[in-house]
């Protein structure tokens, strides 16, 4: 479970980065609105989807002493 919400959150985290790239890339092109930009925010939201899975999954596992 540990190994699980370390790999959600770290792929969240990129996911969302890459998708705000996208999207930036996106909504600069010449002719706005393109399948640039709508990639760009579904990865924004499923990266942040993922990471706030991962983190809440982090903090449910309890304190190995």
């Amino acid at each position: 479970m540990a190994e699980l919400s370390r790999i959600l959150t770290a792929i969240g985290v990129v996911a969302a980065a890459t998708g705000l790239t996208l999207y930036g890339v996106g909504v600069a092109q010449v002719e706005p609105g393109g399948l640039s930009r709508d990639a760009g925010i579904v990865l924004m939201i499923g990266g942040v989807i993922a990471a706030v899975i991962g983190i809440v999954m982090s903090r449910q596992i309890p304190e190995e002493e």
